[in-house]
């Protein structure tokens, strides 16, 4: 208990001293590694702190010659798979959100043309703006983990509507009975291209409109437990 305890006090020490404790990289695991601290302590530092590795063939042999353990590097790797796809608008990150909420519109017409008409649904975000504000031509990247694809995001844009921001997610009545799943009018055409490995730059055809708009992750809606879907909000300005 006693050794744990001064090993700790050591890295604790030694990142205070030389002010890299925000991330742990693969000069900080050779750097502890050479402080002579059990595998133990370094695995546990890896899997609290974040995490920054470089691990290609020659990181990895680099790491070797430094007398890093082979329990460590593992540790490192499996930091380093993704779990969630990362998404940035013009170099800046944006967050996942859920539309968790609907509302049925278009009843007056639904009623008064005999139930010829559709009933809409809409689901929506609560905000007038997004969070990242891009411009007409936005530099769209995203990483994805080994079990995703590219092919499962569209761009969609949303209506502004007051406070808050809707999407279509569905209809019933009318001559087609019930559909679920977004318009085609409201998905942007796009193209993509690999810049790295998992990482793509999506393209819009064309410059994108001021509004509102959101990278939509296809499949993510679940009706029956109230979420019509899941995606990455953006405002063009």
């Amino acid at each position: 208990m006693l050794v744990c305890l001064v090993a700790l006090a050591m890295v604790v020490s030694a990142g205070l001293a030389t002010g890299q404790e925000t991330n742990i990289t693969n000069y900080r695991v050779i750097q502890l590694s050479k402080m002579g601290l059990d595998d133990e302590v370094i695995i546990a530092k890896i899997k609290t702190g974040r995490c920054n590795f470089s691990l290609g063939d020659n990181d990895l042999l680099e790491l070797k010659k430094a007398g890093v353990s082979g329990k460590v590097v593992a540790a490192m790797v499996e930091a380093s798979v993704l779990t969630s796809p990362r998404v940035k608008v013009d170099g800046k990150p944006v967050e996942l959100h859920t539309i968790s909420q609907a509302k049925v519109g278009g009843r007056l017409g639904h009623t008064a043309s005999m139930r010829i008409m559709p009933v809409r649904e809409e689901a929506y975000l609560q905000g007038r703006h997004a969070a990242v504000i891009a411009s007409p031509n936005p530099k769209i990247e995203i990483e994805l983990p080994l079990s995703d694809s590219i092919d499962n995001y569209i761009l969609v844009r949303m209506d502004r509507r007051g406070d808050r921001r809707e999407l279509e997610v569905g209809s019933a009545g009318g001559s087609v009975g019930r559909k679920t799943g977004i318009r085609a009018e409201s998905i942007v055409k796009t193209s993509h291209e690999p810049v790295s490995d998992r990482v793509y730059r999506i393209f819009t055809e064309k410059e994108l409109k001021g509004g509102e708009y959101i990278l939509y992750v296809v499949g993510s809606a679940h009706y029956e437990e109230g979420v019509f879907g899941k995606g990455y909000d953006f405002t063009v300005e």
